[in-house]
């Protein structure tokens, strides 16, 4: 060591040479020499370093040697990367040998005995095995291709007895293919297929193809060939299959492709075919499956009306949209191809008519579209011509649909007023006065008329009409209570409901002579007495005229004529003066006394100027009006009075009896003296 004071005694290190790799270094200051990189003893067991040490003005040199130990850092290599090896599938008397793997340990004078192989991966330990030692694989268990075909493990190889490093390799395993599987279709009940009817000989129906699990690459054991075995009808699956003809399918024996074997497929006779399929391999085992083919419809037949005849009948009166009727058809084919469109092409020029279309049903609803009027010649019966028609094909059927009346029209009066000439009022009862007619433009029943006449306009009952429109007096007539009738006659029609129409007659009747005069007012005239004659007597308030009245026309009234009977023209009581006006005049001759005679009853004989001349008598009532030329007497009255327990009610007792010959004169009553 060299050892010097102050700053010369500052040393620094480096190392000049042989470190290969920059694997060591050295500290500058206090030169201690480290590790700068990993060691590889497989590259360089033995490094001489040269060292040098300087205070900056001396140096020196030293040689350090530095051996690497060796350590185990190199993992076992396999031989090849992948190996493959092969086992036939269902092999008996395990474990069965595969095949060897090989590895070495690339560490130097490594002990090659010490690596222990292990198996790793689906199957390890179960399916197969691995010697650890040598490397040897086995398959110890009954190996099945068609479960599983390629085995992949990882072989892991590790030194130093297993508790080393660890390299690995890939391992490969195919199972070996025997024919231990028959051909299965993969339809799990049956294939299904279908083809049109009338198709031509060899049209493609379907694939009938069956799978194999063995092996296609090796041998025939995957080689598949067909053939049809049986072909039944199913169309009716309840009653199960019947044989049908065994060349109507054939089938592609290397391919398994279904086509059609001969013609005539005809869906309408056989809508589904069953057929039995047989796949046979190359070594000799068979599967067969079954292919339902349904015969698709062609439409190839046209539709027909199911009734041969067609009649109908609908009220004119039925609203538009009414059903008239329904008629069904069929067609033999299916599908949209029996979906049927009903129609009416003839015999409806106004179009009253349209049908509605039911198709899936296959029927039609024949309905009204306008309204009727069954008074049109041409509107009473139809003779339709309807149409049934599918995509293709179509039929008719003829259809009469009668009209039938319905009562809209009401009977009708022409004129429907009428003005007869005047008839006499003493007509004899049954006299047909005049005719009438209505007409109505309903039918049947519809037209049917029954007369009448309105009880407003003949309350009476003075006339009647017959069924034959024939109008008669049935009571007498007075055309003093009616001069002129309004007759409303009525016809009713037998429908349901019934309808009315009306006329009105005009009657007036002609006066006859049946009314003689009458006084033309309630005469009651007053003489008082003691007044002396002679006297125009007053016959009401207003008038000392006598005057009358006739109910007859003018014709057979006025002029009147006024007497009095023979024995009272010479009377010395009253005399009657006819002023030839149509009035008179009645004078009182003489002073009366009412106390001898009251009244007087003076007949009035009276003529009118009819032809014959109408003469009538009538009374009149003269009364003798009282004067007070009489005293009243003093009277008596006894009256009996019970009472009850010295009760009497306030009740009326009697009137004051004082008699007295006049008897229109006023009495005053009063109490004479003290009334208790």
């Amino acid at each position: 060591m060299v050892k010097e004071a102050g700053g010369n005694a500052k040393l620094r290190y480096q190392i000049t040479s042989g470190n290969t790799g920059g694997v060591f270094d050295v500290e500058p200051e206090v030169g201690a020499i480290f590790i700068a990189q990993p060691l590889d003893y497989e590259q360089n067991k033995r490094y001489k370093l040269h060292v040098l040490a300087s205070d900056g003005k001396w140096e020196d040199y030293t040689t350090v040697t530095v051996n690497v130990v060796n350590k185990n850092d190199e993992a076992p290599v396999f031989t090849v990367n992948e190996y493959y090896g092969s086992v036939t599938e269902e092999l008996d008397g395990s474990p069965v040998f595969v095949l060897q793997v090989t590895a070495s340990d690339p560490d130097k004078d490594a002990d090659q005995e010490a690596l222990r192989y292990s198996l790793h991966g689906q199957g390890a330990e179960s399916e197969f095995i691995i010697d650890e030692v040598t490397g040897k694989i086995y398959a110890q268990r009954t190996l099945d291709r068609e479960e599983r075909a390629v085995w992949r493990f990882v072989v892991l190889a590790t030194d130093e007895g297993g508790e080393g490093l660890t390299g690995f390799t890939d391992v490969i395993i195919n199972v070996w293919d025997i024919n231990d599987n028959a051909p299965i279709f993969p339809c799990p009940l049956s294939c299904h297929g279908d083809v049109s009817e009338n198709s031509v000989i060899g049209t493609s129906v379907m694939e009938m193809t069956a799978t194999d699990l063995d092996d296609s690459a090796v041998g025939q054991n995957a080689v598949l060939s067909y053939r049809i075995v049986g072909i039944l009808d199913v169309t009716n699956s309840k009653q199960g299959g019947v044989p049908a003809f065994s060349e109507m399918f054939s089938i592609n024996p290397t391919t398994g492709t279904i086509t059609v074997g001969l013609g005539g497929l005809d869906r309408e006779q056989i809508e589904s075919y069953l057929l039995v399929v047989e796949a046979r391999d190359g070594g000799g085992m068979t599967g067969t499956g079954t292919a339902t083919i349904q015969v698709k419809d062609v439409n190839d037949h046209a539709p027909r009306f199911i009734d041969q005849s067609c009649q109908a009948r609908i009220s004119e009166n039925a609203e538009p949209n009414a059903e008239v009727l329904q008629l069904a058809a069929e067609d033999r084919d299916t599908g949209e191809n029996a979906q049927l469109t009903f129609s009416v092409v003839a015999g409806d020029q106004e179009q009253k008519f349209y049908m509605v279309s039911h198709k899936q049903e296959q029927h039609g609803v024949l309905r009204l579209k306008k309204r009727l009027d069954y008074e049109r010649h041409s509107e009473q019966k139809f003779n339709l011509t309807l149409k049934v028609e599918d995509l293709d094909f179509s039929s008719f059927l003829h259809c009469m649909v009668e009209v039938e009346d319905y009562n809209d029209h009401a009977p009708v009066f022409i004129p429907h007023f009428l003005s007869l000439a005047p008839l006499p009022e003493d007509v004899s009862v049954g006299t047909s006065v005049a005719r009438l007619l209505a007409s109505d433009s309903d039918s049947g029943q519809n037209r049917d008329i029954t007369y009448s006449l309105s009880e407003d306009s003949d309350t009476e009952g003075l006339f009647t009409i017959d069924q034959s429109g024939v109008l008669s007096v049935a009571r007498p007539l007075d055309r003093e209570k009616t001069a002129q009738h309004q007759l409303v006659v009525i016809a009713t029609d037998h429908g349901i409901p019934a309808l009315t129409g009306s006329a009105t007659v005009q009657l007036p009747l002609l006066d006859v002579n049946d009314n003689g005069p009458e006084f033309e007012a309630a005469y009651s005239p007053v003489v008082f007495e003691n007044v002396a004659g002679p006297q125009v007597v007053r016959l009401n308030q207003t008038s000392t005229l006598l005057r009358a009245m006739d109910r007859d026309s003018p014709e057979n009234g006025l002029p009147f004529h006024f007497t009095v009977p023979p024995e009272y023209r010479y009377s010395n009581d009253f005399y009657l003066q006819d002023n030839l006006n149509g009035s008179a005049t009645l004078t009182a001759l003489r002073t009366f006394d009412r106390e001898r005679q009251k009244e007087f009853l003076l007949p009035i004989v009276m003529s009118d100027s009819g032809h014959p001349a109408k003469t009538v008598t009538s009374t009149l009532t003269v009364t003798i009006g009282d004067q007070n030329d009489h005293a009243h007497v003093a009277g008596e009255k006894h009256i009996s009075i019970n009472s009850h327990r010295g009760r009497m009610p306030t009740t009326v007792l009697g009137k004051v009896y004082a008699p007295d010959p006049d008897d229109w004169d006023n009495k005053t009553y009063v109490f004479e003296g003290h009334m208790p």
